[in-house]
């Protein structure tokens, strides 16, 4: 398994350093070449992920030879100048290393057994390492490919359950006339479903198309364009992509601790419909072209991107709303390649595969395994600890025993206080309702269990048990006069009967350098109707005694309270975050907190705080694109629009028009643009972010115009780029409004 885990490591940083290279030229082949030619590039990554292919050169051989020496020298002269220090001699005492004893010999051997003894130490450290990172890893590719398998499976019977086959004799034909065009041998069937957000392509063996039943119904009698999506689907099982895709996902389970791996497979699959547009770009006229743009504008304004099937293998029409603008370019800018291209392309493929074949794998080595395998008894029996025992974890902690913590064990001022602890470690921890149970447990400081508001005197049973095995523990309660009452601190089972008067009463625990096995403390004997409120600890209570009016909002603690909140409640607590900005209160609430704690909030309201942050002034540059993610775009683009108009928004330009033109309808782009200045407008911005999503002649006509109307005259080079985003009559139209501004 070591010997695995290390080919592995190396492919993934060979695949790594390749899948780099191609993104780093991408931006250059992407213009130039075809996007089929980057698309199939990926396969040569793909390769260097799984196959330890090697060449004379290795890149991965010499790095790893190398860079073993250097951590070898290293180590070597760190422990030499340790034991220096340490006034260590030779034919001294045992060192020992793990539960592994290295003997020194007599004075006159003793010199190379102490050499020996450390190279001896080093190897059976490294082994250990890799011996446990390697079975990490082994857990860690099952669990990842069980886990897409179940998404996978789960989502495919959900979805086949809610199937009907599209019955539409137009759209059949139509089907089956590009299935004879692409020459697909075996019908695929199109069916329309109410479980699907997005038309798709499932199926590995039997490929089918799934359809939503409400983009059909928005699409009734506009057949011709249904047939644009089906043709998009049809290419993708033509060419296989569903098999790639699952390659590409078994590349993602053995690599799955690189996070480059997974920028790799986001970027595979923009190109797989980049790709998948230009086959379907070539088989259509410029009306054709236009036509195509506009559905997956319509896919994406209502609100159809497939986000809860994100992570399982389908072929989509439209991935992710954040490319669209990418592929609204592409088609807008659609042109053949010829044969010099080809060539270039040609000869670019096969330097990227000499590329792919130098970067190489590290090779097994022998002579490593055998002593893997001499060394694996030690290795397991080291693992066994580690595993059976949290507390070899708990050796290294740092405690700082001036810190209040460390000192609160001591102090009941301190316990009364807000809970505090610079180390919380648990195995097995399951706290529920009235109890809080765990296996193994490491504390330096204190920990609310319950928060208890009485409204009236009432009585409560608490039993305890601990065993203690270093440092300091007890159980407490802290009455609402802020006195401290120990409960347990023998750990021995015991049950106490208290009388909590009315008000704030908590049961804590507080350690100092505590460490203990098979925790339990339970409550009962209580009657709901004499407590108004009971808390898992200081974060959820202040969230909903903020909701209930009976502390203030602060804005340092939004996200926790959010966390805490249930959807019915979270909605309350908008309102009155709402009422308290509209006031004028908070004055720290800013876009950067807003976009902390939208992901708890509803779209509405995170558009509403929207709306007050405008009012003030408050939106950061980088926090446009996910407000507008999180929120109601079409309620936020209104609001923007407003502010444009009324002066409120004046810092914003191009830059946050960039964040944000995919995420809104083409009407609301529009209503945007058109309350620009000409501070705010530039002619980039307009090219690369108004003119692809605003595809329909009135709209784009329009922008280019207002564009004109800030003082802006077009040269002949800047009206060559804007032909390809308008129809003829509407760029003939901008010709002679732009020469009426020369």
């Amino acid at each position: 398994m070591e010997q695995l885990f290390r080919v592995m490591l190396s492919l993934s940083i060979s695949g790594s350093l390749l899948g780099l290279l191609l993104l780093l030229f991408r931006p250059i082949t992407g213009k130039v070449f075809t996007k089929r030619w980057t698309y199939y590039l990926w396969f040569l990554v793909l390769v260097r992920l799984l196959v330890p292919i090697r060449g004379n050169v290795n890149l991965m051989e010499y790095l790893s030879v190398n860079l073993s020496a250097v951590i070898e020298d290293w180590a070597a002269d760190t422990e030499s100048g340790a034991e220096v220090a340490a006034g260590s001699g030779y034919g001294q005492t045992p060192t020992e290393v793990g539960s592994v004893e290295i003997e020194a010999d007599t004075a006159e051997s003793g010199q190379n057994a102490v050499r020996d003894g450390q190279g001896m130490a080093q190897a059976e450290r490294r082994i250990e390492w890799f011996a446990a990172a390697g079975v990490i890893w082994a857990f860690g590719v099952l669990f990842m490919f069980l886990k897409r398998l179940y998404a996978y499976r789960r989502f495919v019977s959900g979805i086949c359950a809610a199937r009907e086959p599209v019955m539409e004799d137009k759209i059949l034909k139509k089907s089956a006339e590009i299935q004879g065009r692409l020459r697909i041998g075996k019908r695929v069937p199109i069916y329309e479903s109410d479980a699907v957000d997005s038309p798709m392509l499932i199926g590995f063996c039997k490929p089918c198309i799934y359809l939503p039943s409400a983009l059909l119904a928005q699409m009734y009698g506009r057949e011709d364009e249904i047939c644009l999506i089906l043709h998009h689907e049809l290419i993708h099982d033509k060419r296989r992509d569903i098999w790639y895709k699952w390659l590409f996902q078994a590349a993602l389970c053995v690599h799955w601790f690189n996070p480059l791996v997974y920028l790799f497979n986001r970027k595979f699959n923009v190109d797989c419909e980049l790709a998948c547009d230009e086959a379907v770009m070539t088989l259509l006229s410029e009306e054709g072209r236009r036509a195509y743009g506009n559905v997956l504008l319509d896919v994406a304004q209502q609100n159809l991107s497939p986000m809860m099937h994100k992570n399982v293998l389908t072929m989509t029409l439209l991935e992710e709303k954040r490319t669209l603008k990418e592929r609204l370019q592409g088609i807008a800018r659609y042109h053949k390649k010829g044969m010099v291209i080809g060539l270039c392309s040609t000869a670019a493929l096969l330097l990227f595969a000499v590329v792919a074949v130098v970067c190489g794998a590290a090779e097994i080595d022998s002579q490593a395994a055998e002593e893997g395998t001499k060394l694996g008894n030690f290795t397991a029996r080291v693992w066994g600890q580690i595993s059976d025992s949290s507390y070899d974890l708990g050796d290294s902690l740092r405690i700082n025993k001036k810190g209040t913590p460390y000192r609160m064990y001591d102090d009941d001022a301190l316990i009364a206080g807000e809970s505090e602890s610079d180390t919380w470690r648990a195995y097995n921890y399951c706290g529920g309702e009235n109890s809080v149970d765990v296996s193994k447990f490491a504390l330096n400081g204190s920990d609310a269990m319950w928060i208890l508001h009485t409204n009236k005197e009432t009585s409560l049973e608490i039993d305890s048990q601990f065993n203690l095995r270093d440092g300091r523990f007890k159980i407490v309660w802290v009455k609402p006069d802020q006195t401290v009452q120990t409960l347990n601190e023998s750990g021995e089972k015991n049950t106490v009967k208290i009388t909590l008067p009315q008000g704030r009463n908590v049961i804590k625990m507080v350690g100092q350098e505590a460490k203990l096995e098979e925790i339990h403390v339970a409550y009962s004997g209580i009657r709901e109707e004499d407590f108004d409120g009971i808390y898992g600890d200081e974060d959820i209570e202040y969230a909903y005694q903020v909701y209930k009016g009976k502390k203030p909002i602060d804005g340092s603690r939004l996200e926790e309270a959010y966390l805490y909140l249930n959807t019915e409640d979270e909605s309350k607590f908008t309102e009155r975050l709402l009422e308290e900005l509209q006031a004028g209160g908070i004055p720290e609430f800013d876009s950067k907190l807003l976009v902390d704690i939208a992901p708890y909030m509803n779209k509405k309201g995170v558009s509403e705080c929207f709306r007050c942050l405008l009012q003030r002034g408050a939106v950061s540059e980088k926090d446009w694109e996910k407000i507008f993610l999180y929120s109601d775009s079409e309620l936020s683009a209104r609001y923007l629009t407003e502010a444009l108009h009324d002066g409120n928004a004046s810092g914003f330009h191009d830059k946050m028009l960039r964040q944000i033109c995919y995420l809104i309808s083409t009407k609301s782009l529009t209503d945007i643009v058109m309350a620009l200045d000409k501070n705010e407008l530039s002619f980039n911005a307009l090219i690369d972010d108004v003119l692809p999503f605003v595809q329909k002649q009135d709209e784009a006509v329009a922008c280019i115009c207002h564009y004109i109307d800030l003082g802006n005259v077009l040269s002949n080079d800047q009206l060559r780029e804007i032909e390809g985003y308008v129809v003829e009559e509407g760029f003939y139209q901008v010709v002679e409004y732009n020469g009426k501004r020369k």
